[in-house]
Order: structure tokens, then sequence, then C-alpha cells
């Protein structure tokens, strides 16, 4: 009788891990919307900065890593919480971040994206 409980947990057990192993995590897909690296350029300062956002969701300005912690994340928005309370929010509009928002300084800040940028240039 105890070989055949063994075999019928070890079943049920296998089968578990497959369901899981197949269901794609819904986070990780919202992540890929917001990995990568983008530039964009402070108004006051005229200074292009590079941020980055890594495939764990952390985030790097100039290579400098911001103390914080991701609130939110939707496919319109991913919300970063920093270590002093502000929020920094990317925005997404058809599958592309667009804009990142600093309540810190209260602006709001275009992505640059080199490459569109250059073929732009191209046509004048």
């Amino acid at each position: 009788m105890p070989s055949k409980l063994t075999s019928a947990f070890k079943s049920l057990t296998r089968n578990l891990g497959r369901k899981s192993e197949q269901r794609p995590n819904p986070a990780l897909a919202l992540a890929d919307l917001y990995r990568g690296e983008f530039a964009f350029i402070d108004k006051n300062t005229t200074r292009r900065h590079h941020l980055t956002v890594s495939p764990k969701l952390d985030i790097t300005i100039d290579g400098k890593k911001l103390p914080g912690k991701i609130v939110g994340i939707t496919t319109d928005a991913l919300t970063f919480l920093d270590h002093f309370g502000y929020e920094l929010i990317i925005t997404c509009m058809d599958g592309l971040p667009t804009t990142i928002y600093d309540e810190a300084e209260d602006e709001t800040y275009p992505i640059i994206y080199p490459e569109l940028a250059d073929d732009g240039e191209d046509e004048e």
C-alpha cells in the first residue's frame, strides 16, 4: 500500500510542476516592455542622461543604481519609488517606452532613440 501512495504522490507532484512551467509569468512579460537602455535630455542643464532598466527591473541613471523599488507595472507605465519617496515613472505607448517622469524634479523627459533620431536627420 505505501508504494501505491508514494507512486500517486510522485505523479501528482510531477504534474503540478509541469503545469506551473507552462504558464508564462505576466510580470516578466511586462518587464520586457521596459527592459533596455534609454537616453533623455535634462532641459535645465541640457545634459544627456542614460537610463537602464535591467531584466530584474533595477534602474540605473548614468551608471548609478537608484535605491528603491518598483511599486507598479502595467502595459502603460512602470512606477519606481526611490528611497526619498519620489516616483520615477516610465510610460509606454504602442509597446515602446516614450517618457520618463521624475516627481522629484516635477519634469517629464521624452525618451530619445538615437537610431530613430538619425533616420529623421537623414530625411531633412
